[in-house]
């Protein structure tokens, strides 16, 4: 995953927690049950976990270029 992919990962995590936590809390609101929210919020935390843990090709579409390899400046060991 790239630093990118890791942005979009938080990203989707917050916005997938918030949704679920809202719409749960409202529900349970007016079904004056707090269970509803904490489901909600759960079913939130399972879905973000599917979409953000595994490092899926859509998190690598900016790769990281590295430099090339410094060669060796020490001298070579004469045996």
């Amino acid at each position: 995953m790239d630093y990118e992919g890791q942005k979009l990962s938080e990203i989707i995590f917050y916005i997938v927690i918030c949704t679920c936590g809202g719409i749960g809390w409202i529900y349970g609101y007016f079904q004056q049950d707090f269970t509803f929210c904490f489901y909600a919020w759960a079913v939130g935390v399972a879905i973000s976990v599917i979409l953000c843990v595994p490092d899926w090709p859509f998190y690598n579409r900016h790769p990281v270029k590295w430099l090339e390899s410094v060669p060796d400046r020490r001298p070579k060991k004469k045996d």
